[in-house]
């Protein structure tokens, strides 16, 4: 489902997972982070303050584009409490399965592969090339760094 699209978040992923919605189809409203004088990783985006989006309105979803686990963790557990949808991202140069199991908050990034019956947990970030074959178990919020290699029945617990 495409919606109208949060980003929060002000770094270098966020700029990738900016690029990443819209090649999705779904229409960016702005950035949103809590430090006040946040700058927008894309010029003439707008940057929100996170105290001034309480709760979403009807079509409005956000992704957690924060790289460290725990922070990514604690914001999606909020958000999730407020109300918003926190889709996951697949970069239309990736392969997922339609099998795979993918929670809310999932990015999987450009010419990643996941392969049938696996499981990639909440918030987790299969990274550039990453290939997952059958039947792994991503735990939530990990970060699979670009180019790693999983082999069959692979476990990845959660860091968190």
């Amino acid at each position: 489902m495409k919606n109208r699209l949060f980003i929060f978040g002000t770094g270098a992923h966020a700029r990738k997972v900016f690029h990443y919605a819209e090649a999705c189809g779904h229409e960016v409203v702005g950035f949103v982070d809590e430090n006040t004088a946040a700058q927008p990783p894309i010029l003439g985006v707008q940057v929100f303050h996170a105290a001034s989006l309480l709760m979403p309105k009807a079509g409005e979803a956000m992704f957690v584009a924060i790289g460290r686990a725990d922070v990514r963790m604690r914001l999606m557990d909020y958000l999730t409490g407020a109300g918003w949808v926190l889709p996951a991202l697949v970069h239309p140069s990736a392969w997922v399965a339609p099998d795979v199991q993918l929670a809310q908050g999932v990015l999987v990034a450009a010419g990643a592969v996941v392969e049938t019956a696996s499981v990639v947990g909440r918030g987790a970030i299969v990274d550039i090339g990453v290939l997952i074959d059958h039947e792994c178990q991503i735990g939530a919020f990990c970060h699979l760094k670009p180019g790693e290699i999983f082999g069959p029945s692979t476990v990845v617990p959660s860091p968190v």
